[in-house]
């Protein structure tokens, strides 16, 4: 590791032991914040694909499996509240028939990945019973462009602005031209979803809690695989990316669990934190991976040798009945 990348990564673990905790709404187990840090001299370029693949989150498989998958509605029908009608079934089976051959017709190096349950310790009971994590297929088309299909998945916290503020990145556009068969065959695709459209499901799961969830199929389209991987999972629900300015900046905020000289020792502690961010990084991101009732966020700047370093949560919603 890098000389300066372990005088950071050395500072903020003085800076959060003995425990630093974020507390997410409805969130009961977990929460302990600790240091975090890829060495892209070890690990490789840092992207989502590689984290996922390095947390064990990702398996690949089957494009035919996946297709499959989403053509029976094996997601939506983990939902206690599901239902379709048979005419509608069909149509969605026919569907997906399409889009598998278009696939095959119109991408090159065509993978699929699983987000694979075994790799979730613990998971809850209820996730446990039969939530599927849906997955995704990505290619390449014959002028170089990546797209990637998904469906969106549930994710049952809200985090708000007075827990962790942060704010949209900039966008930055491509100039990338994109070739005449590549836009026929996103016309095909936006075809497809617009037919299977969105199914609104609204209950309660397994008598935890409840919800409102819009099942459809998303896709993104970009210059390279990483980017359409990161913007199909952002469009997905499964991920969200934004530039991280500061936890609880409302003391207020805090005061609902705190009281007196506690409130101010954890809000110090939390200032220290934010201040040592802006004073390392020029810029702070948040990836925050969702995955049904398990979250995993990262806070990291990158420093100047090229590395990411930052803080590491991971909290999950247990439903107690």
């Amino acid at each position: 590791m890098h000389s300066e990348t372990e005088r950071i990564f050395g500072t903020l673990q003085v800076i959060v032991e003995p425990d630093l905790t974020i507390d997410l709404p409805g969130h009961e187990n977990g929460g302990t914040v600790v240091p975090f840090v890829w060495d892209v001299s070890e690990q490789g370029e840092f992207n989502i694909i590689n984290l996922c693949l390095a947390n064990g989150w990702l398996q690949l498989t089957d494009v035919h499996k996946r297709i499959r998958s989403w053509q029976e509605m094996e997601y939506a029908k983990s939902f206690y509240d599901f239902y379709l009608g048979v005419e509608e079934e069909n149509l969605r089976k026919n569907k997906f028939e399409y889009l598998l051959q278009l696939l095959h017709i119109n991408l090159q190096n065509l993978e699929s990945f699983l987000q694979d349950l075994d790799s979730f310790n613990s998971m809850p009971y209820s996730c446990s019973k039969g939530v599927i994590l849906p997955g995704l297929v990505i290619g390449r088309t014959g002028d170089g462009t990546w797209i990637c299909i998904c469906p969106t998945v549930y994710k049952e916290t809200t985090i708000p602005q007075e827990l962790i503020s942060r704010s949209p990145l900039s966008q930055l556009t491509s100039s990338q031209l994109v070739g005449e068969s590549t836009l026929n065959f996103i016309s095909q695709i936006e075809a497809i979803t617009s037919e299977l459209g969105i199914i609104s499901l609204e209950g309660d799961l397994g008598g935890g809690y409840y919800y409102h969830y819009d099942h459809q199929i998303v896709y993104s389209v970009a210059v390279s695989k990483e980017l359409a991987f990161e913007q199909a999972f952002q469009k997905s629900g499964i991920l969200e990316l934004k530039q991280f300015h500061s936890f609880y900046p409302d003391k207020n905020y805090l005061g609902e669990y705190y009281e007196g000289y506690k409130l101010e020792e954890v809000f110090a502690k939390y200032e220290q934190v934010n201040k040592f961010f802006n004073q390392t990084f020029p810029e702070v991101i948040m990836y925050r991976f969702s995955f049904f009732t398990q979250e995993h966020i990262y806070i990291i700047g990158q420093s100047n040798p090229g590395d990411w370093v930052g803080l590491y949560l991971k909290s999950e919603f247990v439903y107690n009945p």
